[in-house]
């Protein structure tokens, strides 16, 4: 799942400001890897998959806690539609 337009516009009117937007997506276990947690960011088309933790009870709580751990500035998710919300735009920061 990918981020529309229309979600960039709705994240704008309810921020007040151009904000970056990640998308995550989980992964269930195969025969030879286990539960896994894709990010993707689109503005550098890069992504990084990560091992799914099973402290936590979803794939967002995953996503943003390996984030959080890389210095990102998480601001918000968006469980249902796949989306964390980062504060900082206009930084070069990649996965």
């Amino acid at each position: 799942m990918t981020v529309s337009e229309e979600t960039y516009r709705k994240v704008k009117e309810l921020t007040g400001c151009n904000t970056r937007i990640l998308n995550f997506k989980y992964s269930g276990p195969t025969d030879t890897k286990g539960s896994r947690v894709r990010i993707t960011d689109k503005r550098f088309e890069r992504s990084k998959t990560i091992p799914y933790d099973h402290q936590f009870s979803n794939a967002a709580e995953v996503a943003v806690d390996y984030l959080l751990s890389q210095g990102w500035d998480v601001v918000g998710t968006n469980s249902d539609v796949g989306v964390i919300i980062m504060g900082s735009w206009d930084s070069d920061k990649q996965l």
